[in-house]
C-alpha cells in the first residue's frame, strides 16, 4: 500500500523546505541538520527581537502623548542603544566560533546559534522597558471590564471599540504569504500599531460555551483564544495577556488570503478550483512541518481544498485528496469517495491507475494487511497503466503474480512482466528477472505478461 498511497504525500509536501522548530536545536541529532536548524532559529530570534523593538516603540510614542519632546529622547535613546548593542552581538558571537575554521557549518552553526540566543535575551530585556504601566493603555473608570477572562472575552469582543480600546499598542501578528514557487505558503510575522489595525478584529463571542472557540490558558498572565467559527481554512489565534488588564497582543491569521495567490494554473482548472489547489499545497505543506499547533487542523484544512480543487475531475487533485484521507494525518473518507477520486485520477494518468489498483487491493485499511481484496481490478488498472507506458506497473503486476496476492502464483507470468518492464528499458524489471530466475531451479516456462 505504501506504494501506491503514501508516496502521494510526499508529493504533497515537496515544495516545503526543511524547517525546523522555531528555537530549539537541541533535538536535532544529525550533524547534517544542524546547520538548518541553526538558519531557522537565528531568523526565528531575529524576528521577535523585530517584534519586541517595534512594541517597545509603540509603548514609548502612547505613554508620552503628554510630552513628546521626551517620548522622543526616549526613542532616541533606544535606537542608539539598538545599534549600539547588534554590534556588540555580531562583533561577540564569532569570538565564540574563533578555533572553528571560518566558513566551516560548524563555524557557521555556532554564530548562528548564539545570534539566536543573544537575541531572545534582547527581546527580553526590550519586552521589560516602559512596561510599568501595564498594557500601556490609559484606562479610564471602569473602562476594565473584569480580570475574570471568562466575562472579558465576551466584553472584548462586543463592538469594535471595545476592541480597539483593550488592544496592546503593537500587536504581534503571524500572517500567511505566498511566495515565488506558486503553492508554497510561509508563515510572516510582523509588529503592528494596535490603533491601525482593522477593526473588529473578532467576531462577538457571547456568554457561555460557544462552538467553534476554544480558551487555552497558557499561565496565569496570559491565555489564547483559538477561533474556528468560520472553518479549518479560516482559523484565528488571539493572544491575552494580562497587566493593568486583559489586552489583545498577538493575532495569528492562518487563512491564505487570494492576493497571496496565483492566477495563472497549468491545468483546466476554473478560478476557485485553481485558488482552491493553491491553498490545499499550502496547507498541506505547513502542516507537513509538524510545528504547529494547529497540525491537524492544517491538513484538515488541506484535505478540503484538495476535494475544492477536485470537484471538476482535475486528476492530480483528486489523487492528492483521496491519498492524504488514507494516509492517517487527515479524516479519512468513506470508501466510495475514495474510490471515485482514485478513478478521476486514474482516466489519463498511469500514476492514478497505479494508485486505483493499490486501493482495490487493500481499500481503506491504509496498514496494506491481509489479501487483496478485488485481484480482478487490481489486474486491470495495473495492466491498463501499464499500457500507459508505466513500466513500474508492469514490475509491479510482477509481483503480484510471484507473491500469488492476485489468487495464485504464476511464476512464468511474473517472469514475462519482469522481462517487459526491462525491454522497455527499467532497470528494476530486470534486475528482479535475474533474481527470480536464481530462486527457482526449473527452467521457467515462456509465458506472456498480458
Amino acid at each position: 500500500m505504501n506504494r501506491f498511497v503514501f508516496a502521494l504525500i510526499g508529493a504533497l509536501l515537496l515544495p516545503v523546505s526543511a524547517v525546523y522548530a522555531q528555537d530549539d536545536c537541541t533535538q536535532v541529532s544529525s550533524s547534517l541538520e544542524m546547520l538548518p536548524c541553526s538558519e531557522s532559529a537565528k531568523k526565528s530570534a531575529d524576528t521577535q527581537l523585530n517584534v519586541s523593538y517595534q512594541q517597545l516603540m509603540a509603548r514609548l510614542e502612547t505613554q508620552y502623548r503628554a510630552d513628546p519632546a521626551l517620548g522622543s529622547a526616549y526613542a532616541a535613546k533606544v535606537k542608539e542603544s539598538q545599534r549600539a548593542w547588534l554590534k556588540l552581538r555580531d562583533a561577540n558571537c564569532p569570538l565564540e566560533a574563533f578555533e572553528i575554521e571560518t566558513g566551516q557549518p560548524a563555524y557557521v552553526t555556532t554564530v548562528n546559534l548564539c545570534i539566536a540566543r543573544m537575541s531572545r535575551d534582547r527581546s527580553v530585556f526590550l519586552d521589560n522597558i516602559a512596561s510599568d504601566s501595564g498594557s500601556g493603555l490609559a484606562f479610564g473608570r471602569g473602562s476594565c471590564p473584569t480580570q475574570d477572562f471568562a466575562q472579558f472575552l465576551p466584553a472584548f469582543s462586543a463592538n469594535a471599540e471595545s476592541q480597539k480600546r483593550l488592544t496592546a499598542q503593537a500587536v504581534k501578528l503571524l500572517v500567511l504569504k505566498g511566495t515565488s514557487d506558486i503553492g508554497r505558503i510561509v508563515t510572516h510575522v510582523t509588529a503592528e500599531v494596535g490603533r491601525d489595525m482593522a477593526f473588529p478584529l473578532m467576531a462577538v463571542v457571547p456568554d457561555g460555551k460557544v462552538e467553534g472557540i476554544e480558551i487555552e490558558k497558557v499561565d496565569d498572565r496570559h491565555v489564547d483564544v483559538v477561533d474556528k467559527r468560520a472553518g479549518n481554512s479560516n482559523i484565528k489565534i488571539f493572544s491575552f495577556s494580562r497587566k493593568a488588564c486583559w489586552t489583545l497582543d498577538g493575532v495569528e491569521d492562518w487563512s491564505i488570503p487570494e492576493k497571496e495567490l496565483s492566477v495563472a494554473s497549468t491545468r483546466s482548472l476554473s478560478r476557485e478550483e485553481n485558488f482552491c489547489s493553491q491553498r490545499a499545497q499550502g496547507f498541506a505543506g505547513l502542516g507537513g512541518l509538524e510545528q504547529y499547533r494547529l497540525t491537524g487542523e492544517l491538513f484538515e484544512a488541506a484535505l478540503e481544498n484538495y476535494l475544492c480543487a477536485a470537484a471538476s475531475g482535475d486528476p492530480i487533485s483528486s489523487e492528492s485528496a483521496a491519498g492524504l484521507s488514507l494516509s492517517g494525518m487527515a479524516p479519512q473518507l468513506e470508501y466510495s469517495k475514495v474510490e471515485a477520486l482514485f478513478k478521476a485520477a486514474a482516466v489519463n494518468s498511469p500514476g492514478g491507475a497505479e494508485s486505483l489498483a493499490g486501493f482495490y487491493c487493500f481499500g481503506n485499511e491504509t496498514a496494506g494487511r491481509g489479501p487483496c481484496q478485488r485481484p480482478a481490478d487490481v489486474e486491470k488498472e495495473l495492466i491498463r497503466a501499464g499500457s500507459m507506458g508505466s513500466a513500474h506497473a508492469i514490475v509491479s503486476l510482477g509481483d503480484y503474480w510471484k507473491s500469488g496476492d492476485l489468487g495464485e502464483k504464476d511464476i512464468p507470468r511474473a517472469l514475462a512482466c519482469y522481462q517487459l518492464a526491462a525491454d522497455k528499458g527499467y532497470e528494476s524489471g530486470l534486475s528482479a528477472a535475474k533474481r527470480l530466475q536464481s530462486e527457482v531451479i526449473e527452467p521457467i516456462a515462456a509465458s506472456k505478461c498480458y
